[in-house]
């Protein structure tokens, strides 16, 4: 395992402990600042399109309706998502919404990944079957260990919803 083990766990309905290591929230921290610089500097970038996906893949007027529409919310909303996980990376606890804010940031960043590594439903290899010598093999450490943030955050969040059975 390249990274760590990470949790994340309850404690009280709004209150979220932070297991990962120095070396973790130094790259959650560093991941999601480079995104924000990307989206300071190079909105156009392909690297980008899943995190501005087209509305309407054949009619470019609706799509263009729809990015007016909504464009500027997304990028601010994706901002404040990754400039939240730079700012709390290190702390040992989060609240609820701080939480929420690094499952939108983290899943930012992993669309932005899975854009490079050209991440498909159909194709996606394990860690463990990629050669030491593959030249993106960080990126798809970064991308699993991501993954694997979102997911402790989700569950962690999904234990303090209450239950309604």
């Amino acid at each position: 395992m390249i990274f760590g083990r990470r949790t994340i766990r309850p404690d009280g309905p709004d209150r979220f402990v932070i297991h990962l290591g120095t070396q973790e929230r130094a790259v959650l921290r560093a991941v999601c600042q480079d995104l924000l610089s990307v989206l300071d500097d190079d909105e156009d970038s392909p690297s980008l399109k899943r995190l501005f996906p087209k509305a309407h893949a054949v009619d470019p007027r609706i799509d263009a309706a729809y990015q007016e529409m909504v464009h500027e919310d997304l990028l601010r909303s994706r901002k404040e998502a990754l400039a939240a996980v730079a700012d709390s990376a290190e702390r040992p606890e989060l609240d609820r919404d701080t939480l929420e804010q690094w499952m939108v940031g983290l899943n930012s960043v992993r669309l932005v990944l899975g854009t490079v590594l050209d991440v498909s439903e159909d194709e996606f290899p394990e860690l463990s079957e990629l050669s030491e010598d593959d030249p993106m093999l960080p990126a798809w450490a970064v991308y699993d260990f991501l993954g694997g943030v979102v997911d402790a955050a989700v569950r962690a969040l999904a234990e303090t919803l209450p239950d309604l059975a």
